[in-house]
């Protein structure tokens, strides 16, 4: 069988400085606009269908922070003490897989917490969406 170059092999599903994630990103900015953004990175190839002015190596390379990745795969930020301060009605749905583990969290505005969810996950995944 003839081999096709544009798909990915296993060699650089495993090399590069990206972890393998395939996330879908919903984002409403208050408006009631929603905004839909694919992220999908494969070890050396990263990619971002949708907005050509978001910079999808370096939403890649986020995700290798460990703050980021344990926001968007556990729900350990639900025990959190956050303050009682709004912060706007954006809202942000990530689904999707984070290396072979499952995605499915909401980003929101609604107290101190979620303001520091959203500069942390939202301004570094999608600088200018968000």
């Amino acid at each position: 069988l003839p081999v096709n170059d544009d798909e990915p092999t296993d060699e650089s599903l495993n090399a590069g400085p990206y972890p393998i994630a395939d996330l879908t990103f919903e984002v409403d900015l208050g408006d009631g606009v929603t905004a839909v953004y694919r992220l999908a990175c494969l070890g050396d190839t990263a990619t971002f269908n949708g907005d050509t002015a978001l910079f999808a190596d370096e939403a890649c390379l986020a995700l290798n922070d460990l703050e980021l990745r344990s926001r968007l795969l556990t729900d350990d930020h639900l025990d959190r003490m956050c303050t009682e301060q709004y912060g706007g009605p954006q809202t942000a749905s990530v689904t999707g897989t984070l290396t072979d583990e499952p995605v499915d969290t909401t980003i929101t505005r609604a107290n101190g917490c979620g303001i520091a969810d959203w500069d942390r996950a939202l301004i570094a995944l999608l600088p200018s969406a968000a």
